[in-house]
């Protein structure tokens, strides 16, 4: 056979596979189209095929780039919005304190993080709960340094060199440095209120803002800290009820000596919130905010 008629063969079968039909409907086709003159020039046919073929590369590969780059699968998580997720935040004021050791050791069992919104404390246990919230992956943030309200809302100014005098103890010696602040009582505690401080409160939350600090309230009072007398079922009821048709809900306990009953609340609150399906999460500042009107 003749090289011709190998290079005829050849660009029958090659150009049929390109375009998924069989060598004869194609051969035919041809035929019908062009006439039997192309198909007397092999080399000329085989040529025309090869070129035609390393154009349609070069369109398949233009036509294959994507404007917006496409999000790798084990990114979409991240960056799937929470709101839409069951999203439960744990967060304890006024800590460290006796109990917090074992509120961490909880946490830990249950494979659950939380936010502490931190009061200065220097006594040695202490210090060595605030590097356990570090280590276990937890959250330190910013609550107040002497959580004397009599100092903390004297003024603008002292609420500000009480918060400061907290960042530096943290940032000094625990390399902790949060933008994330809760309020002694919250952003509309009973002082906001009262004619003499509302204007200083006001003036705190202004400034927070001027000053990059993000403040969080929360979504339910588990009622733990109007006295070390509430009972163990009460605080759990009331964080049950505060959850019904809540998506994302930041709960509020406390982390003091006197408070017992919240350690031992706190695996039943756990348990009913896995339950119902929430996820837990710290606060950051990405957190969706919570703040009082």
């Amino acid at each position: 056979m003749s090289i011709g008629k190998h290079m005829d063969k050849a660009a029958v079968f090659f150009t049929a596979a390109l375009l998924r039909m069989k060598p004869l409907e194609w051969y035919i086709l041809m035929v019908k189209r062009k006439g039997m003159q192309h198909m007397k020039n092999p080399l000329k046919l085989f040529l025309t095929i090869v070129c035609s073929f390393i154009i349609f590369l070069l369109l398949t590969d233009v036509l294959a780039i994507h404007v917006h780059a496409m999000v790798p699968e084990e990114m979409e998580p991240i960056l799937k919005s929470k709101e839409n997720q069951k999203v439960a935040y744990l967060t304890f004021d006024d800590g460290p304190s006796l109990n917090t050791m074992e509120i961490l050791d909880i946490l830990d069992r249950y494979h659950v993080k939380a936010t502490f919104f931190v009061k200065g404390n220097e006594e040695p246990y202490a210090k060595e709960c605030y590097q356990e919230m570090i280590s276990r992956g937890h959250a330190i943030a910013l609550h107040s340094y002497t959580h004397d309200y009599s100092i903390v809302y004297r003024s603008t100014e002292s609420f500000f060199q009480d918060l400061n005098r907290l960042e530096t103890m943290l940032q000094k010696e625990f390399g902790v440095k949060s933008r994330i602040v809760r309020l002694p009582g919250g952003s509309n505690n009973r002082l906001r209120h009262q004619a003499a401080t509302k204007p200083i409160i006001n003036g705190i939350l202004q400034q927070l803002m001027e000053k990059g600090y993000i403040y969080f309230d929360w979504t339910i009072d588990s009622t733990d800290g109007i006295s070390p007398s509430i009972s163990e079922q009460q605080i759990i009821t009331s964080v049950q009820k505060g959850t019904k048709d809540q998506k994302q809900v930041n709960i509020l306990l406390h982390d003091i000596n006197s408070m017992k009953n919240t350690v031992k609340a706190l695996p039943d609150i756990i348990e009913y919130l896995k339950k119902e399906g929430y996820t837990f999460d710290t606060i950051d500042e990405t957190t969706p905010k919570i703040q009082f009107n």
